[in-house]
């Protein structure tokens, strides 16, 4: 993930949380300095503010929000889909090396492993 020093106010964005109880969220940046960004929920701007760099929240502990496009959470969603694949097919993929693969190499790892299972 390449974060978000493109974005600007009124860009939609997706706020992925990690909380299992709250789903993701499309936001929408609703103010953007040097160095954070803010992002409102309908309507109303959020406390939290994110690093423009990576899009990850500042400032918590543990599990931290992080902002994506859709883009990004697209390809976030293909990749795990990717993984869980993968794992079916009996190959387990560390994930000290996950960031280091790109889709392209998991799309192509599986095409490998479903022609010699097929």
């Amino acid at each position: 993930m390449t974060g978000l020093p493109a974005v600007k106010v009124g860009d939609p964005l997706i706020l992925v949380t990690g909380n299992k109880y709250q789903g993701d969220e499309p936001v929408t940046v609703s103010r953007v300095g040097r160095k954070y960004l803010y992002v409102s929920l309908h309507g109303h701007e959020r406390q939290e503010r994110f690093d423009r760099a990576t899009g990850v929240e500042e400032g918590q502990r543990g599990i931290r929000a992080r902002l994506l496009t859709q883009e990004q959470y697209d390809d976030r969603a293909q990749r795990d889909s990717l993984f869980t694949r993968l794992y079916d097919a009996g190959i387990e993929v560390a994930f000290r090396v996950r960031d280091d693969l790109t889709t392209d190499q998991l799309r192509s790892l599986l095409a490998v492993v479903e022609t010699k299972e097929g």
